[in-house]
């Protein structure tokens, strides 16, 4: 049988050296189609912790919307919380700046919070939700069962897709890998691809893949870091072909995260090589193929 996973390296190559690929995120914010909480005027999605906070999916207003809409705030509603941070200036006494002697001014950011209300807990304003309006996104049965296995394999690392999130990441004090819903990827295979990266990410610790001391000190942008990125992409890109559910906009999306990190490591094509045999090695591993 020909070496599928030195196919798609050869592949990955290829692509990167037609040029520039621009990279985009795959999946769409948090939204009442997938369990989430937005903002009835603006319609954008809160921020994951403001969805946390909130608890329940729809659509909140604020006191003064719900005036400005002319409606009203339930006998006995009780208000949401809304945080988010702002900026302030200070001077601080501590940094003196050695031309005038003067403090030096410095930016710190701090909590606020507003209250909003649930439209259920308003009268007068009606939703803006059209049912059954959004697009329903399949799972795909070969990549559904390849995540199911490993994780059977792997009692102790935990799995959420099942909540709202805006972001994707492998969590190792955790041991914890969280992507966002299905429902909010407009291609299945991107949603397959983002939890595969994720999932060879959590093939680092040393009773897995060990790859502890290639990661000791990883930090975002550093080398370290970039190099396990080119890993966990490439080892996506191998996992999505070997269940059969490539598409090519979700390939091409793949290259042009792996051609970014690359430039962060001053565009070493050898780390390709480097990575891939990382990658080839997680991918294995998930699908039990030792």
């Amino acid at each position: 049988m020909a070496n599928v996973y030195q196919m798609v390296t050869d592949r990955i190559t290829a692509q990167l050296e037609q040029g520039n690929i621009p990279w985009r995120k795959p999946w769409t914010g948090a939204s009442v189609d997938n369990g989430g909480a937005i903002n009835y005027v603006s319609r954008r999605p809160y921020s994951l912790i403001n969805q946390l906070v909130l608890g329940k999916p729809g659509e909140y207003l604020t006191w003064k919307q719900i005036e400005e809409l002319g409606g009203k705030v339930k006998k006995g509603a009780k208000a949401g919380m809304v945080v988010f941070f702002k900026k302030l200036t200070i001077q601080d006494k501590t940094l003196i700046n050695p031309e005038n002697g003067e403090p030096e001014t410095r930016t710190i950011p701090y909590l606020q919070y507003y209250n909003v209300f649930h439209l259920d807990d308003v009268d007068g304003i009606a939703t803006k939700i059209v049912p059954g309006a959004a697009p329903a996104v399949e799972p795909i049965e070969a990549a559904e069962k390849a995540i199911a296995d490993y994780l059977s394999r792997q009692p102790g690392l935990r799995f959420q897709n099942d909540k709202p999130s805006n972001r994707a990441y492998y969590s190792p004090a955790q041991d914890m890998v969280v992507v966002p819903m299905l429902s909010q990827y407009r291609i299945p295979a991107e949603y397959y691809s983002t939890a595969f990266h994720e999932l060879t990410h959590s093939t680092i610790p040393a009773s897995r893949c060990d790859r502890v001391s290639e990661n000791a000190n990883a930090f975002f942008g550093n080398e370290d870091y970039s190099r396990e990125e080119l890993v966990a992409e490439i080892g996506s890109a191998m996992l999505c072909n070997r269940v059969g559910i490539e598409a090519k906009k979700a390939f091409r999306n793949s290259v042009a995260y792996i051609q970014g990190w690359l430039q962060a490591l001053k565009n070493d094509n050898k780390m390709i090589v480097w990575a891939a045999s990382r990658a080839e090695k997680a991918a294995k591993f998930i699908l039990n193929e030792f």
